[in-house]
């Protein structure tokens, strides 16, 4: 059987791609390796995420690559490993569930053949989500582990997994606001929670930016001299050669304040999302780094939350005549990292990790109360947040979770 001298970097870029973590490579030593298969895509990470059709069926590929050409014909199978996918988990703080049997298909036979260093490429076909699997709110994964079917040549442990998260087009409604939105959770005022670490997100659209003090998000922990925390629409004052009036969101602590490096644009759903790991906040817009902010108090506690309200805090009006669509609304006790945040935009478990309220927006009841008519949001996880608002809503129906823009009512 031939052997192959591996060179430092491509050995070390293999176990960083296959297990997810860093590794120092300098002073390692490397004797020389059996020739073997692997995922050619978990050389450059553990995972990828495809969307799956609402109807129908959905296929991916991968591709199977020997370390040097085959001797004989090689024969390989892909099977379902769940210890692969709760490795991902533990990895990056996720909480995807396999892919139910049967609603899925694998290739039976995977061929390398002699004289060749890689199979055809492998498709992986995945069906249209059940009732029961969207009703569940669960985010869905299939996790495939490489399996030789002759024992000609191994797979190498560390690259011969692989983990196709599968994100499926959701049909939904979303109320649209004409004016601020002036969300609030009377569960989070009764009750406030302080939390360490904490992320909050929200996915939404906006007919304009034509004015500042804009507020997305705020909250505080009602002491006087604690924490704060705002996010709202400010800078820039005009436009400029970067961005439009008031299109940058901008975290806002007590006498401190960054702006992100990215804007929103107007008449498309976009996302934005917090974090602040204990030491520093850091800001994405659209599933991308934007900007960071050192500082901050440790334990804000969440008190008194509000969502696109008016940043001054007096309900002056600084919404007016802007149009707003609402969708995926939450708060996490931990810091999410970018990957999180770019898999998880338009759908998340409502068991995943740290996910503490979750509202997503897609239906709501009305309740009369003696000071008038609240439309009330639920919140999905199993803590009981609600979100209300005396504003009126209009309900805009069949957007999809793919549409990169809805059209106002």
């Amino acid at each position: 059987m031939m052997k192959l001298n591996y060179i430092k970097t491509f050995f070390c870029s293999a176990m960083i791609a296959g297990m997810g973590i860093f590794a120092a490579c300098d002073d390692a030593e490397y004797s020389v390796l059996d020739t073997h298969a692997y995922i050619n895509e978990a050389l450059d990470g553990t995972g990828t995420k495809v969307t799956v059709q609402a109807t129908g069926e959905t296929t991916t590929t991968i591709n199977i690559h020997m370390s040097d050409a085959a001797s004989v014909d090689s024969h390989y199978k892909l099977v379902v490993d769940p210890s692969v996918l709760e490795t991902y988990n533990k990895q990056n703080g996720t909480s995807y569930v396999t892919i139910p049997e049967g609603e899925y298909v694998l290739p039976e036979d995977i061929v390398i053949k002699s004289g060749e260093y890689n199979a055809e490429e492998t498709t992986i076909t995945l069906k249209a989500f059940t009732k029961e699997m969207v009703d569940s709110g669960e985010a869905y994964a299939l996790p495939v582990r490489l399996v030789s079917k002759d024992g000609n040549y191994p797979v190498m442990d560390n690259t011969g997994s692989y983990v196709i998260l599968a994100e499926n087009i959701i049909q939904f409604s979303a109320p649209q606001f004409y004016g601020g939105a002036k969300l609030s959770s009377p569960e989070y005022a009764s009750d406030p929670k302080s939390y360490s670490q904490y992320t909050v997100e929200a996915r939404f659209q906006i007919s304009d930016t034509n004015n500042r003090n804009r507020a997305v998000f705020t909250t505080s922990d009602g002491e006087d001299g604690g924490g704060s925390l705002l996010l709202r629409f400010e800078d820039p004052q005009s436009a400029n050669n970067d961005h439009p009036a008031h299109s940058l969101v901008q975290i806002q602590l007590n006498g401190s304040y960054v702006n992100p490096t990215n804007h929103f644009d107007v008449n498309k759903w976009q996302h934005i999302a917090v974090t602040f790991d204990g030491t520093t906040y850091r800001i994405y817009v659209n599933g991308v780094d934007s900007g960071k902010l050192e500082g901050g108090k440790p334990c804000l506690k969440f008190k008194g939350i509000g969502w696109f309200t008016d940043g001054d805090g007096n309900q002056s009006g600084w919404w007016n005549g802007c149009k707003i669509l609402v969708s995926q609304i939450r708060i996490w006790s931990v810091a999410r990292n970018a990957a999180q945040i770019q898999n998880s935009m338009t759908q998340v478990s409502p068991k995943a990790t740290g996910l503490e309220a979750y509202w997503r927006m897609d239906e709501g009841t009305t309740e009369q109360r003696s000071d008038g008519t609240y439309t009330v949001f639920k919140d999905v996880t199993e803590h009981g947040y609600t979100l209300e608002t005396k504003q009126n809503v209009t309900w805009v129906d069949g957007i999809l979770s793919t549409d990169t823009a809805t059209p106002w009512k």
